[in-house]
């Protein structure tokens, strides 16, 4: 699968939260909301979620496989470390 990634909002001084991207899935499908996420282990993938209860969230769409996972997050990522906001192929 082709995938591509936007990063469409960056933030500096936003606690934990980094960037927000648009990936868009072999040129049809297009996900929104996806954040980059500063976690112990460095930055994370998280795919976009909706509040279904006092602080508890679900994600409202993810890949099934963890190889379409592996590419998205690899793809977020390569877009994060660009200076601009390009869209990033992978």
């Amino acid at each position: 699968m082709k995938v591509k990634a936007k990063i469409v909002d960056r933030y500096e001084n936003e606690g934990k939260l980094k960037a927000v991207a648009t990936v868009c899935l072999d040129g049809e499908f297009l996900v929104t909301g996806v954040r980059v996420v500063e976690c112990q282990n460095g930055l994370a993938v998280f795919m976009p979620s909706r509040e279904v209860a006092s602080d508890e969230y679900r994600d409202i769409c993810f890949p099934v496989t963890p190889e379409l996972y592996n590419q998205i997050k690899d793809c977020v990522l390569a877009a994060h470390a660009q200076p601009g906001e390009g869209m990033r192929t992978e």
